[in-house]
Protein backbone atom coordinates (compact mmCIF):
# COMPACT_ATOMS: atom_id res chain seq x y z
CA UNK A 1 0.00 0.00 0.00
CA UNK A 2 1.26 3.48 -0.82
CA UNK A 3 -0.16 6.77 0.45
CA UNK A 4 0.53 10.01 -1.40
CA UNK A 5 -2.05 12.21 0.34
CA UNK A 6 -2.90 10.27 3.49
CA UNK A 7 -5.26 11.30 6.24
CA UNK A 8 -3.03 11.55 9.32
CA UNK A 9 -4.12 10.92 12.88
CA UNK A 10 -2.33 11.55 16.18
CA UNK A 11 -3.11 9.71 19.40
CA UNK A 12 -1.75 11.55 22.42
CA UNK A 13 -1.50 15.31 22.08
CA UNK A 14 1.35 15.88 24.50
CA UNK A 15 4.38 17.97 23.67
CA UNK A 16 5.54 15.72 20.83
CA UNK A 17 2.10 15.00 19.42
CA UNK A 18 1.09 18.65 19.44
CA UNK A 19 4.40 19.68 17.86
CA UNK A 20 3.74 17.19 15.06
CA UNK A 21 0.21 18.53 14.66
CA UNK A 22 1.41 22.11 14.26
CA UNK A 23 3.85 21.27 11.46
CA UNK A 24 2.65 22.80 8.17
CA UNK A 25 3.01 19.35 6.55
CA UNK A 26 0.75 17.76 9.16
CA UNK A 27 -1.77 20.62 9.21
CA UNK A 28 -2.41 20.05 5.50
CA UNK A 29 -3.15 16.35 6.07
CA UNK A 30 -4.20 16.00 9.72
CA UNK A 31 -7.68 14.49 10.01
CA UNK A 32 -7.94 13.72 13.72
CA UNK A 33 -6.09 14.10 17.01
CA UNK A 34 -6.93 12.83 20.49
CA UNK A 35 -6.29 14.22 23.95
CA UNK A 36 -7.57 13.05 27.32
CA UNK A 37 -7.74 16.60 28.66
CA UNK A 38 -10.79 18.69 27.80
CA UNK A 39 -8.92 21.99 28.17
CA UNK A 40 -6.24 20.82 25.77
CA UNK A 41 -8.83 19.57 23.29
CA UNK A 42 -10.38 23.04 23.31
CA UNK A 43 -6.95 24.60 22.77
CA UNK A 44 -6.25 22.24 19.88
CA UNK A 45 -9.57 22.99 18.23
CA UNK A 46 -8.75 26.69 18.27
CA UNK A 47 -5.47 26.01 16.50
CA UNK A 48 -6.56 23.20 14.18
CA UNK A 49 -9.78 24.42 12.59
CA UNK A 50 -10.44 21.60 10.12
CA UNK A 51 -9.32 18.75 12.35
CA UNK A 52 -11.55 16.41 14.34
CA UNK A 53 -10.36 16.65 17.94
CA UNK A 54 -11.53 13.67 20.01
CA UNK A 55 -11.14 12.19 23.46
CA UNK A 56 -10.84 8.49 22.61
CA UNK A 57 -7.95 6.97 20.61
CA UNK A 58 -10.30 4.57 18.80
CA UNK A 59 -12.00 7.51 17.08
CA UNK A 60 -8.67 8.52 15.51
CA UNK A 61 -8.29 5.04 14.05
CA UNK A 62 -11.73 5.26 12.47
CA UNK A 63 -10.84 8.48 10.63
CA UNK A 64 -7.13 8.37 9.75
CA UNK A 65 -4.99 6.27 7.42
CA UNK A 66 -1.62 6.89 9.11
CA UNK A 67 -1.82 6.97 12.90
CA UNK A 68 1.01 8.29 15.06
CA UNK A 69 0.88 7.08 18.68
CA UNK A 70 2.68 9.74 20.71
CA UNK A 71 1.47 8.79 24.17
CA UNK A 72 3.79 7.93 27.07
CA UNK A 73 5.89 4.83 26.41
CA UNK A 74 3.98 2.75 28.96
CA UNK A 75 0.62 3.52 27.33
CA UNK A 76 1.50 2.67 23.72
CA UNK A 77 0.71 -1.05 23.75
CA UNK A 78 -2.54 -0.57 25.66
CA UNK A 79 -3.64 2.13 23.23
CA UNK A 80 -2.69 0.02 20.24
CA UNK A 81 -4.58 -2.99 21.58
CA UNK A 82 -7.72 -0.88 22.09
CA UNK A 83 -8.15 0.01 18.41
CA UNK A 84 -9.84 -1.95 15.64
CA UNK A 85 -7.05 -1.79 13.08
CA UNK A 86 -7.55 -2.57 9.42
CA UNK A 87 -5.08 -3.56 6.67
CA UNK A 88 -5.41 -0.02 5.30
CA UNK A 89 -3.74 1.45 8.38
CA UNK A 90 -0.14 2.53 8.89
CA UNK A 91 0.61 2.64 12.63
CA UNK A 92 3.68 4.48 13.95
CA UNK A 93 4.87 4.75 17.54
CA UNK A 94 7.40 7.39 18.56
CA UNK A 95 9.12 5.74 21.53
CA UNK A 96 12.85 5.30 21.08
CA UNK A 97 13.20 2.59 23.72
CA UNK A 98 10.46 0.32 22.34
CA UNK A 99 10.57 -2.23 19.53
CA UNK A 100 7.72 -3.01 17.16
CA UNK A 101 6.43 -5.67 19.58
CA UNK A 102 4.17 -3.06 21.23
CA UNK A 103 2.31 -2.73 17.91
CA UNK A 104 1.78 -6.49 17.53
CA UNK A 105 -2.02 -6.25 17.58
CA UNK A 106 -1.98 -3.77 14.69
CA UNK A 107 0.38 -5.97 12.68
CA UNK A 108 -1.76 -9.05 13.36
CA UNK A 109 -4.75 -7.15 11.96
CA UNK A 110 -2.84 -6.57 8.74
CA UNK A 111 -1.69 -2.98 9.35
CA UNK A 112 1.83 -1.83 8.55
CA UNK A 113 3.82 -0.73 11.61
CA UNK A 114 6.89 1.34 12.39
CA UNK A 115 8.85 3.05 15.10
CA UNK A 116 9.83 6.64 14.31
CA UNK A 117 11.68 8.43 17.10
CA UNK A 118 12.81 12.06 16.82
CA UNK A 119 16.16 12.53 18.52
CA UNK A 120 15.08 15.80 20.03
CA UNK A 121 13.63 17.33 23.18
CA UNK A 122 10.27 19.09 23.34
CA UNK A 123 10.07 21.35 26.42
CA UNK A 124 6.66 22.74 25.49
CA UNK A 125 3.71 22.16 23.16
CA UNK A 126 4.20 24.72 20.41
CA UNK A 127 7.61 23.83 18.97
CA UNK A 128 7.15 22.23 15.55
CA UNK A 129 10.44 23.86 14.54
CA UNK A 130 12.20 21.28 16.72
CA UNK A 131 11.26 18.62 14.16
CA UNK A 132 13.49 20.25 11.55
CA UNK A 133 17.22 19.58 11.08
CA UNK A 134 17.38 16.66 13.52
CA UNK A 135 17.79 12.88 13.34
CA UNK A 136 15.06 10.24 13.35
CA UNK A 137 15.49 6.60 14.35
CA UNK A 138 13.40 4.33 12.10
CA UNK A 139 12.36 0.75 12.81
CA UNK A 140 10.25 -0.47 9.91
CA UNK A 141 10.12 -3.53 7.65
CA UNK A 142 7.35 -2.26 5.37
CA UNK A 143 8.86 -0.74 2.22
CA UNK A 144 6.11 1.79 1.48
CA UNK A 145 5.82 3.03 5.06
CA UNK A 146 9.58 3.17 5.40
CA UNK A 147 9.80 5.29 2.25
CA UNK A 148 7.06 7.63 3.48
CA UNK A 149 8.85 8.19 6.80
CA UNK A 150 12.18 8.76 5.06
CA UNK A 151 10.56 11.28 2.73
CA UNK A 152 9.02 13.06 5.70
CA UNK A 153 12.43 13.33 7.38
CA UNK A 154 14.08 14.57 4.18
CA UNK A 155 11.34 17.17 3.69
CA UNK A 156 12.22 18.54 7.12
CA UNK A 157 15.98 18.54 6.40
CA UNK A 158 16.55 15.72 8.87
CA UNK A 159 18.75 12.64 8.90
CA UNK A 160 17.49 9.11 9.44
CA UNK A 161 19.10 5.93 10.71
CA UNK A 162 17.73 2.42 11.08
CA UNK A 163 17.50 0.72 14.45
CA UNK A 164 16.17 -2.75 15.24
CA UNK A 165 16.07 -5.09 18.22
CA UNK A 166 15.61 -4.54 21.94
CA UNK A 167 19.33 -4.25 22.73
CA UNK A 168 19.87 -1.56 20.11
CA UNK A 169 16.72 0.36 21.06
CA UNK A 170 17.54 0.36 24.76
CA UNK A 171 21.18 1.41 24.29
CA UNK A 172 20.20 4.14 21.82
CA UNK A 173 17.53 5.52 24.13
CA UNK A 174 19.82 5.39 27.17
CA UNK A 175 22.31 7.40 25.13
CA UNK A 176 19.64 9.99 24.33
CA UNK A 177 18.67 10.29 28.01
CA UNK A 178 22.32 10.70 29.03
CA UNK A 179 22.85 13.40 26.43
CA UNK A 180 19.65 15.30 27.19
CA UNK A 181 17.64 14.67 30.37
CA UNK A 182 20.52 13.60 32.57
CA UNK A 183 22.75 16.24 31.03
CA UNK A 184 20.24 18.91 32.06
CA UNK A 185 20.17 17.41 35.54
CA UNK A 186 23.97 17.37 35.62
CA UNK A 187 24.03 21.07 34.80
CA UNK A 188 21.54 21.60 37.62
CA UNK A 189 23.67 19.89 40.25
CA UNK A 190 26.73 21.67 38.87
CA UNK A 191 24.97 24.96 39.51
CA UNK A 192 23.97 23.89 43.02
CA UNK A 193 27.64 23.56 43.95
CA UNK A 194 27.83 27.35 43.67
CA UNK A 195 25.93 27.54 46.94
CA UNK A 196 29.33 27.07 48.60
CA UNK A 197 30.17 30.52 47.21
CA UNK A 198 26.83 31.99 48.28
CA UNK A 199 25.39 32.00 44.75
CA UNK A 200 21.95 30.51 44.13
CA UNK A 201 21.31 28.01 41.35
CA UNK A 202 19.47 30.30 38.94
CA UNK A 203 22.25 32.87 38.97
CA UNK A 204 24.87 30.13 38.61
CA UNK A 205 23.06 28.79 35.54
CA UNK A 206 23.22 32.21 33.93
CA UNK A 207 26.98 32.30 34.39
CA UNK A 208 27.53 28.70 33.30
CA UNK A 209 25.45 29.07 30.13
CA UNK A 210 28.10 30.67 27.86
CA UNK A 211 30.55 27.89 28.71
CA UNK A 212 27.86 25.26 28.09
CA UNK A 213 27.08 26.73 24.68
CA UNK A 214 30.77 26.78 23.78
CA UNK A 215 31.11 23.15 24.83
CA UNK A 216 28.14 22.01 22.73
CA UNK A 217 29.48 23.98 19.75
CA UNK A 218 32.92 22.40 20.20
CA UNK A 219 31.39 18.91 20.28
CA UNK A 220 29.46 19.60 17.07
CA UNK A 221 32.36 21.30 15.27
CA UNK A 222 35.47 19.55 16.58
CA UNK A 223 34.14 16.22 17.84
CA UNK A 224 35.70 14.12 20.56
CA UNK A 225 38.17 14.01 22.19
CA UNK A 226 38.99 17.56 21.02
CA UNK A 227 36.02 19.10 22.82
CA UNK A 228 37.08 17.70 26.21
CA UNK A 229 39.15 19.91 28.48
CA UNK A 230 40.00 20.12 32.17
CA UNK A 231 42.05 18.21 34.74
CA UNK A 232 41.37 14.76 33.24
CA UNK A 233 43.06 15.79 30.01
CA UNK A 234 45.95 17.46 31.82
CA UNK A 235 46.36 14.75 34.44
CA UNK A 236 46.04 17.31 37.24
CA UNK A 237 45.66 14.92 40.18
CA UNK A 238 45.83 17.62 42.86
CA UNK A 239 42.85 19.42 41.34
CA UNK A 240 40.92 16.17 41.03
CA UNK A 241 41.52 15.38 44.71
CA UNK A 242 40.26 18.83 45.68
CA UNK A 243 37.13 18.29 43.61
CA UNK A 244 36.45 14.95 45.26
CA UNK A 245 36.94 16.29 48.77
CA UNK A 246 34.87 19.39 48.13
CA UNK A 247 31.92 17.59 46.53
CA UNK A 248 31.95 14.93 49.26
CA UNK A 249 31.65 17.64 51.88
CA UNK A 250 28.81 19.30 49.98
CA UNK A 251 26.70 16.28 49.04
CA UNK A 252 27.74 12.62 48.85
CA UNK A 253 25.37 11.90 45.94
CA UNK A 254 26.85 14.73 43.89
CA UNK A 255 30.34 13.54 44.74
CA UNK A 256 29.44 10.02 43.68
CA UNK A 257 28.04 11.33 40.40
CA UNK A 258 31.18 13.39 39.77
CA UNK A 259 33.51 10.44 40.37
CA UNK A 260 31.42 7.95 38.39
CA UNK A 261 31.09 10.28 35.40
CA UNK A 262 34.81 11.13 35.50
CA UNK A 263 35.70 7.45 35.62
CA UNK A 264 33.34 6.55 32.76
CA UNK A 265 34.76 9.21 30.44
CA UNK A 266 38.42 8.76 31.34
CA UNK A 267 39.28 6.72 28.25
CA UNK A 268 37.73 9.35 25.96
CA UNK A 269 39.65 12.13 27.72
CA UNK A 270 42.84 10.10 27.36
CA UNK A 271 42.39 9.86 23.58
CA UNK A 272 44.13 13.22 23.41
CA UNK A 273 47.23 11.26 24.33
CA UNK A 274 48.59 13.68 26.89
CA UNK A 275 48.81 11.29 29.84
CA UNK A 276 51.25 8.46 30.42
CA UNK A 277 50.10 5.05 31.59
CA UNK A 278 51.05 5.64 35.25
CA UNK A 279 49.16 8.94 35.44
CA UNK A 280 46.06 7.34 34.02
CA UNK A 281 46.24 4.47 36.50
CA UNK A 282 46.68 6.86 39.44
CA UNK A 283 43.63 8.90 38.42
CA UNK A 284 41.57 5.77 37.82
CA UNK A 285 42.56 4.39 41.23
CA UNK A 286 41.74 7.65 43.02
CA UNK A 287 38.29 7.79 41.43
CA UNK A 288 37.53 4.11 42.12
CA UNK A 289 38.64 4.38 45.74
CA UNK A 290 36.55 7.51 46.20
CA UNK A 291 33.44 5.75 44.91
CA UNK A 292 34.05 2.85 47.28
CA UNK A 293 34.41 5.23 50.22
CA UNK A 294 31.04 6.92 49.76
Amino acid sequence: MSYHEPKIGIIGAGRLGTSFALLPYFQERLASISSRREDHRNWLQNWLHNVTVVDLPAKVGEIADIVFITTSDTAIQKVCDSIDWQPRHWVVHCAGVLTLDVLASAKTAGASVAGFHPLQTFPDYRRPDRLNNISFAIDCQDEDLNTWLKDFAALHHSRIFAIEGETAHTAYHASAVLACGLFAGLVGISAELWQAAGIERGRALEMLSPMLKSTVEAIAEDGLPNAISGPYVRGDLDTILKHLNSTAGFNSDISRAYAALALAQLDIANEKGKLDHDSMNRIRSVLSNHLESL
